[in-house]
């Protein structure tokens, strides 16, 4: 159990010395932001393709609204899969902007808007996937959309 008291801004205070974050930051940090950068790369093979998700969503699918037409179902799977590019994105940027890039959400934007070029890149290198430029700005619609929600969440400074 901690316990402490809560100081002026409400952090909690234990009697331990609050030590400052070092200037260039834990290295540590950056911990979950590259496992879920690997986490996007994975779904960028040939596993995650189209093809392949279509094998698990189009019956799920199918199983949830038995009487959607195919065209529906299709059309389903499709948002599903670019759903996941706008979410894998807004993931990658709230675990920069609360990790390693505390404080600096435009250059967190920027790395997600250079990693999202790459995974097309990547996936120009994989047969059954195919690279879009609109799946670039899917993927950096779900950062920019985290760092709306994140400027507009924010507590009020005095």
């Amino acid at each position: 159990m901690v316990s402490g008291v809560l100081g002026e801004t409400g952090q909690l205070l234990t009697g331990k010395s609050q030590a400052k974050r070092p200037e260039g930051g834990d290295p540590l940090d950056w911990l979950l932001p590259l496992f879920w950068a690997g986490c996007i790369f994975l779904l960028s093979t040939s596993v995650f393709s189209a093809a392949q998700t279509s094998r698990i969503i189009v019956p799920l699918l199918h199983w949830l609204m038995p009487t959607a037409s195919h065209r529906t179902i299709v059309t389903l799977h499709a948002v599903i899969r670019k759903a996941a590019h706008v979410s894998e994105y807004a993931v990658l940027f709230l675990l920069l902007v609360r990790g390693p890039l505390r404080g600096r959400p435009v250059f967190a934007l920027a790395i997600c808007a250079a990693y999202a070029m790459l995974d097309e890149g990547h996936q120009m290198l994989v047969p059954s996937r195919t690279p879009a430029l609109h799946d670039v700005a899917l993927d950096f619609s779900g950062a920019l959309a985290a760092s709306l929600v994140m400027a507009v969440t924010a507590p009020a400074k005095d």
